[in-house]
């Protein structure tokens, strides 16, 4: 994601250039909070297979550590209990429990940041915290599932 202050004819224009396809040479941009999706002109679409990513259980020997990688995209969630779905796309700032804390309706569970906002995400119900499907600087989209609470 990038942003710019572009002047043209004497008129400023704040343009943020995110969501980049290389598949389809196409962008997002949102030009004084407008949302645009362009084709980038003479861009040459990159044919990639994308990675598959799988879920280290917690208590696997040598279990790595959130780094500074390219977030991953969210994996497999349980099938039982509460989802806590993505209300909107953003970027996961904080996660505030983990696995096996008791949570109540309301409860903020993690902090969302998106379009230059932190957003709360909060328990829709009370229960006990099952899975976490996110990490701390992961891309989200809206209806991923965050949280699951059983």
């Amino acid at each position: 994601m990038k942003d710019y202050k572009l002047k043209i004819h004497g008129q400023e224009f704040n343009v943020r250039v995110e969501n980049i396809n290389d598949a389809s040479t196409e962008a997002t941009v949102t030009v004084n909070g407008v949302e645009y999706v362009v084709e980038i002109e003479g861009a040459k679409p990159v044919k990639s297979s994308k990675p598959q990513v799988t879920r280290i259980p917690e208590n696997a020997p040598n279990n790595p550590t959130p780094s500074t990688a390219a977030p991953s995209r969210p994996a497999a969630v349980a099938t039982s209990g509460t989802k806590i779905a993505c209300p909107l796309p953003g970027t996961v700032m904080s996660i505030k429990v983990k696995v096996g804390d008791s949570v109540s309706a309301g409860q903020t569970l993690m902090v969302l940041e998106a379009m230059k906002m932190e957003n709360n995400i909060d328990s829709t119900t009370s229960g006990t915290v099952k899975e976490i499907c996110v990490q701390a600087g992961a891309s989200v989209m809206e209806g991923d599932t965050l949280i699951v609470i059983g």
